[in-house]
């Protein structure tokens, strides 16, 4: 045991050594986004990086490189001094999600189309979920992998080599801590070249998403220039399976571990405390993945696998793994169920699954039945019903599921499930107010049952963007907000009758029924009839909130109400620009009128400096432990102004003529001489205009009618 601490001691020693001729380094600590380059092909002291082909889309994300994913652009760094015999660089990589495809990511560069030491991700390992690393000299695609199954979610440490003195090579090492470790060479150039530079290649040709990343690159002339990472000791990133794993005599099965460590990574399976070799029925004992070929009944029982990590000859450290449980029978058994379809109870539109999990050996085989008739597209382990097909007229219906294996020719049947369809609860929004916690500022409680409720929409226009829609409605009972993602085509007119069916949520407008007829497709909407009268609006007070939350969350809310005496104050004259605008009456109390900057009715219409009266929906909600409630007005003629004082209209007389003038140019002169019955045609019948409108107008007295009687008109 001393020999083996002072061994790894001095190889973290060695391993640290002194970077005396580090070339290039950087551990692309810059903040998240795309990545700042510079004009020319220089180091700079912002990156020092710069695009030499495809799209300027480097990213930089918690302190590393993307290099896979969505990305076009290669970026290149160059050497300060152009390095001579042999070249070395260093990165840590990590990968998210398996890449199923090769692609190099990483490489010297030669000149700006010619490149060195290409690094692959060369696809799938051998155990599952696994990936590798590969290099080529200038190849297309790795002409050497490293023999090493890699864990998703890992930082590995990769070395490469240049030989650009004789043997013209690329070499690879991961986790090395001498040079004398466990590495591939790969060579296609016969000639030295020179190296001017380190490059990162974005590809985006074989995955989806970014989830490749690079690290803390170093680059020198010395493998202790670049071989920074401390000696990872021995690891186990993904146990065997614990099992009982069975096996028929005859067939064949496997176990895999998945491990690293510094150096040389080497694994010895165990059966039963023994260390295995490769014979007619074990292959792979000294590999990471064992496989049990021509089973036989011998070889059930328990298998380990011993992860060791080896550095420069010398055992640094060994680590083993959890039991694996082999079971090699010689009967055929029949599966059996560890969980059978349950029965649900669901709302019309739910999507529904049923499933099953079994026990059992072989390939595995399903058939779902509904109403005791196959489905013969049903052949996975779970049945999903999709949202369309869940009617009320399915309700009752019974699913069973029949499992078999390719070991019996009999299989098992599971007990039949019972699916039952509701129809959303029709309620009375004064009920849908009442499920709400006045601890909690009166918030929604039930957010996930689905209720219908139907009324009339009582505000103007849509008061909200984009692709969603949001109006009041009011039945006898009280008042909601109704709003509806993906409702770009739901814009009912004030006035309609709408049935609505959604789940209960809280917004800043207050308590509303929310849908989402794509996420929550039992969720609806639809107008039932037009131009219904709209309800009363409700006189309140000023003060109708003092002291009074529960009146106002339960049954004020969201209903259509009225104010009356109104005082613009300072806002008067001011054009409507939508939000919050302070009201006062007579006694000088206030209140809140708020406007949708969506609302064409109302925007840009100017303000009155009074108001007998204004009209609109109780809009808010108790927010923060404070009352944050407005009058929201949806449509301009609700705000009534007192009509304008008639004109003043004034004669003098001078011999026969009479001189008439008024005070509004906008109004005409008419007369009349009827005054049969003693008043006058009120059905405008004899009412003369006088042809010429101008201001003051001139008439003569006629002395055969002198009566005669004058009105101001407007056109």
């Amino acid at each position: 045991m001393k020999k083996i601490i002072s061994s790894a001691i001095a190889l973290l020693i060695a391993a640290i050594g002194v970077h005396s001729q580090v070339i290039l380094q950087d551990s692309f600590n810059y903040a998240d986004g795309l990545t700042t380059f510079v004009s020319t092909n220089i180091p700079t002291p912002i990156l020092g990086w710069t695009n030499h082909s495809g799209t300027v889309d480097s990213r930089i994300k918690s302190g590393r490189l993307e290099v896979f994913g969505n990305r076009a652009g290669d970026i290149n760094r160059q050497f300060t001094n152009t390095p001579a015999g042999v070249v070395y660089a260093s990165f840590t990589v990590n990968s998210t999600n398996l890449i199923n495809g090769t692609n190099y990511f990483a490489h010297f560069i030669q000149n700006f189309s010619t490149f060195r030491a290409r690094v692959f991700a060369a696809g799938l390992g051998v155990a599952p979920n696994t990936w590798r690393l590969g290099i080529a000299g200038n190849a297309g695609t790795a002409s050497k992998i490293y023999p090493l199954d890699l864990q998703t979610n890992v930082d590995y440490r990769v070395v490469i080599a240049w030989d650009n003195a004789s043997a013209f090579t690329a070499t690879m090492w991961v986790d090395p801590v001498v040079s004398t470790d466990l590495s591939v060479v790969s060579s296609d150039v016969t000639s030295a070249i020179t190296l001017v530079g380190f490059g990162f290649r974005q590809s985006g040709t074989t995955v989806s998403a970014p989830n490749l990343t690079v690290d803390d690159l170093y680059c020198g002339n010395s493998f202790a220039d670049v071989a920074v990472a401390a000696p990872k000791p021995a690891v186990i990133y993904a146990k065997p399976a614990a099992g009982p794993t069975t096996i028929f005599t005859g067939n064949n099965g496997s176990l895999s571990c998945v491990g690293g460590g510094a150096g040389t990574v080497t694994f010895q399976w165990q059966h039963a405390g023994t260390n295995l070799v490769d014979d007619a029925n074990y292959v792979g004992s000294t590999s990471n993945v064992l496989s049990l070929v021509s089973a036989v009944v011998p070889q059930t029982g328990n298998y380990k696998c011993i992860v060791s990590s080896i550095t420069n000859g010398v055992l640094f450290n060994s680590v083993t793994s959890t039991v694996a449980a082999v079971v090699v029978s010689a009967a055929p058994v029949p599966p059996t169920f560890t969980s059978q379809p349950v029965s649900q109870t669901v709302y019309r539109g739910q999507t529904v699954t049923f499933s099953t999990t079994v026990n059992s050996p072989g390939n595995v085989s399903y058939l779902w039945y509904s109403n005791n008739v196959a489905l013969p597209s049903e052949t996975a382990s779970t049945l999903t019903i999709p949202a369309s097909s869940v009617v009320t007229n399915i309700t009752g219906s019974t699913f069973k599921v029949a499992v078999t294996n390719d070991v019996v020719t009999q299989g098992i049947v599971s007990t039949n499930a019972v699916l039952t369809v509701n129809n959303p609860a029709h309620v009375s929004i004064a009920f849908l107010r009442s499920l709400v916690d006045p601890n909690n500022n009166y918030a929604a409680t039930n957010t996930t049952t689905p209720y219908e409720i139907t009324g009339v929409v009582t505000t103007y226009t849509n008061l909200t963007t984009g692709n969603t829609s949001s109006y009041y409605l009011q039945d006898a009972t009280a008042g909601i907000n109704i709003f509806a993602t993906f409702g770009s085509t739901f814009r009912p007119l004030q006035g309609d009758v709408v049935t609505f069916v959604g789940v209960t949520s809280s917004f800043s407008s207050g308590l509303e029924l929310f849908a989402d007829t794509v996420g929550r497709p039992y969720t609806s909407y639809s107008v039932v009839s037009n131009n219904f009268a709209l309800p009363t609006p409700l006189s309140i007070p000023f003060t109708v909130t003092n002291n009074n939350f529960s009146n106002m969350n339960y049954t004020i809310a969201g209903k259509l109400v009225q104010l009356t005496n109104v005082f613009f104050g300072a806002n008067a004259g001011a054009a409507i620009a939508g939000g919050f605008v302070a009201v006062t009456n007579g006694l000088g109390q206030s209140f809140n009128l708020w406007f949708s900057t969506v609302d064409l009715d109302t925007q840009g219409q100017i303000l009155p400096a009074y108001a007998t009266s204004v009209t609109g929906v109780m809009f808010g909600s108790m927010n923060g432990g404070s009352p944050n409630f407005a009058v929201a007005v949806t449509k301009f003629s609700d705000i009534v102004t007192p009509p304008a004082a008639p004109p003043t209209l004034g004669v003098s007389q001078s011999g026969s003529m009479l001189t008439f003038s008024w005070s509004d140019a906008a109004y005409n002169l008419q007369s009349q001489t009827n005054t049969l019955g003693g008043g006058l045609d009120t059905n405008n019948a004899s009412w003369f205009d006088y042809p010429d409108p101008s201001n003051p107008v001139n008439i003569t007295v006629d002395p055969a009618n002198p009566t005669v009687f004058f009105r101001l008109v407007k056109p």
